[in-house]
């Protein structure tokens, strides 16, 4: 298996880029995996991956572990200002994705779907689990082990329309030491239920994300919230923050920064702010699906197809 996966990091592969989302709602929730003691969060965390293009990978030097080649700072790959939250961390993950089987992952469609076709997607990307700041001071491109690698398989289902946006990825392998998470199957999330959501915002090691609420919960396939997520946070799983039960996918938001100078749209990015109603951006008001904050794919819209790619 090492053989086979270092044949396929050998190839070369060109990188694409995803469509995003998102924005900080109030106060900043997001943090790294070391910073959290939560211990339900940080079980939930083990089970979530960041989907990196092939050509990124290489052997280290020591041909015992892998390590991400050409990952730039916040800073430097999306011109955020040095001042803002993370802008010395290195940004590598396109998507972000969640186990719900042995083998099984899921993330958003548009991550197959919006450049290319999902054969192609599957070919030239894979998924790193453990993707994360272990100290303040650490290199999570460094040091990764050939167990939290693996490649796409097969792409069971993918769909993005008006109403659907979602992924079901089989992987070339069962995954070692990372527990399939559970899901809701059947009914709708209570108006009043905490949200956290565990990802890669804008590219960045694992960010943990509490605080989140449903601020819209009426369409049959999809409701709104107020967490604090990015583009690269597409794909990431959606938590009942009790009970750590997967609501939905992540898959469309706000405006995730604006120029710093009104003046000037080249200065330096700063986060998009807004209030904890989604309301009073500092990039302007939205509209359409995303006025009322972050958008979620309900887990269960797709359950038919979940539950096939469970079966195999």
């Amino acid at each position: 298996m090492r053989l086979a996966l270092l044949l396929f990091i050998a190839l070369t592969v060109q990188p694409k880029a995803f469509a995003g989302i998102d924005v900080i709602y109030g106060k900043d929730n997001r943090k790294d995996v070391y910073e959290v003691q939560n211990t339900l969060f940080l079980e939930l965390a083990k089970s979530t991956a960041g989907m990196i293009p092939l050509n990124q990978l290489k052997l280290a030097t020591n041909e015992v572990h892998l390590e991400v080649n050409h990952a730039p700072s916040l800073k430097e790959g999306q011109n955020v200002c040095a001042t803002e939250a993370f802008a010395s961390q290195p940004i590598a993950p396109s998507c972000s994705g969640f186990l719900v089987g042995p083998d099984t992952l899921i993330t958003a469609g548009h991550c197959y779907k919006s450049f290319s076709t999902p054969e192609n997607v599957c070919k030239d990307f894979l998924w790193v689990f453990g993707y994360e700041m272990k100290s303040a001071n650490h290199n999570p491109t460094k040091g990764i082990n050939y167990d939290d690698i693996y490649l796409c398989k097969q792409v069971i289902a993918a769909e993005l329309d008006n109403n659907y946006d979602f992924a079901i990825i089989k992987l070339d392998r069962k995954v070692i030491g990372r527990k399939p998470l559970k899901f809701r199957s059947s009914g709708k999330i209570s108006d009043d239920t905490p949200l956290v959501v565990i990802g890669h915002p804008s590219g960045l090691p694992t960010k943990i994300s509490d605080g989140g609420r449903v601020t819209k919960n009426s369409e049959f396939t999809r409701f709104s919230t107020t967490l604090d997520t990015f583009h690269g946070n597409s794909g990431s799983a959606v938590f009942d923050a009790r009970t750590g039960t997967i609501e939905g996918i992540l898959i469309q938001g706000k405006n995730d920064y604006r120029p710093s100078l009104k003046n000037n749209p080249n200065s330096c990015l700063v986060v998009n702010i807004c209030d904890e109603e989604a309301k009073n951006c500092s990039a302007g008001e939205d509209f359409g699906l995303v006025k009322n904050g972050e958008v979620v794919l309900r887990i269960n819209a797709f359950q038919k197809q979940l539950n096939e790619a469970l079966k195999n």
